[in-house]
């Protein structure tokens, strides 16, 4: 990683660890909410890295939402459940996605499709998970002796899921496996004229994801206090694709988050006005599909740094991050 991107994420970092700081509480709720859909979106971009668009967020998010609601409720710590709610999600999506990937991309697209209203039908039929009106009163998490129930708490607790979800996706995109996403987004037939097992590789994609979407279902559980089957709906998973279509499908991991603010921000303005969030949604949508393709980061790449190489003062700091940069893995490689 360069020394600009290190100070780029430097900057990020303070900025979201100061946020509650001197925000209203309102614009707290709508971070936390942002951080789940940030998750969400991360995920659906996970995906696309093996040409895999996924349909099947929503069920996958139940499943770790109902379980942290259902094992907390029966007394367990809520870090048991979040790990719980994440196997269950893998052991599950194993047993699925290796009857449905074998058969192609366009199976795997239907099967998702209906793998997440059949999951929406079981959350509100099935006694267990109570019903329509889902499972209420879940208790607060805990950290040690301290309960997170404020909400620069769990803020906070939100931001850690984000932050381990950000650096294990980033090193998974830099190493051996990633290299091999890339080989099967580019081309089926070059990666496995190359030996890449192309199914194998997306089982570990898929399964990899859906680790995390529980994950984010468990941490919205832990502040919604309760995990009801609207908020799992068909729709909701559908709204990711909505994310990395904003944000920009060439940014696996800014794109996502960029399009999970500004599609959280948008409906919560307009929030006075029910009947205009979808459709200042669809049209924000419509007008970035006509006149930017490439989502927001596409105007970073196309426009704002071409723009930038064109000045000296950062043609200079970048050549001298390079060099820094060459410099050190040489280090490296002479030491080994």
């Amino acid at each position: 990683m360069s020394r600009l991107n290190i100070i780029g994420l430097t900057v990020l970092g303070l900025i979201l660890l100061t946020l509650p700081l001197y925000v209203s509480s309102y614009m707290t709720q709508i971070a936390i909410t942002t951080i789940t859909y940030s998750m969400l979106g991360l995920a659906f971009g996970l995906g696309m890295r093996v040409g895999l668009p996924r349909l099947d967020i929503a069920a996958w998010w139940g499943v770790g939402g109902y379980t942290t609601a259902l094992l907390m409720k029966m007394g367990i710590s809520f870090w048991v459940t979040v790990l719980a709610g994440g196997i269950i999600s893998v052991i599950l999506g194993g047993l699925l996605f290796s009857l449905a990937l074998p058969r192609g991309m366009i199976a795997f697209f239907t099967f998702c499709m209906v793998l997440s209203m059949a999951v929406y039908q079981v959350f509100g039929s099935v006694p267990l998970f109570g019903g329509w009106g889902g499972t209420t009163g879940v208790p607060a998490p805990t950290f040690f002796s301290m309960v997170i129930d404020s909400q620069r708490e769990v803020y906070y607790l939100g931001l850690f899921f984000l932050v381990i979800t950000v650096t294990v996706y980033y090193l998974l995109y830099h190493s051996r496996i990633g290299r091999a996403w890339d080989a099967i987004s580019s081309s089926l037939k070059l990666a496995r004229s190359v030996g890449v097992d192309v199914v194998r590789y997306r089982l570990v994609n898929v399964l990899i994801g859906n680790f995390f979407i529980a994950v984010a279902g468990s941490f919205f559980v832990s502040y919604y206090r309760a995990a009801i089957p609207s908020i799992f709906s068909f729709q909701a998973g559908v709204n990711t694709i909505i994310f990395l279509f904003i944000g920009g499908f060439g940014h696996s991991l800014i794109g996502p988050m960029l399009g999970a603010i500004i599609a959280t921000f948008i409906p919560e303005y307009l929030r006075f006005a029910q009947t205009l969030q979808s459709i200042a949604t669809a049209v924000v949508v419509i007008l970035i599909l006509m006149f930017l393709p490439f989502g927001i980061m596409g105007i970073v790449d196309q426009k704002l740094m071409p723009w930038l190489f064109k000045k000296k003062w950062y043609a200079r700091l970048n050549e001298w991050s390079v060099r820094r940069t060459e410099s050190s893995e040489l280090v490296k490689a002479l030491r080994k």
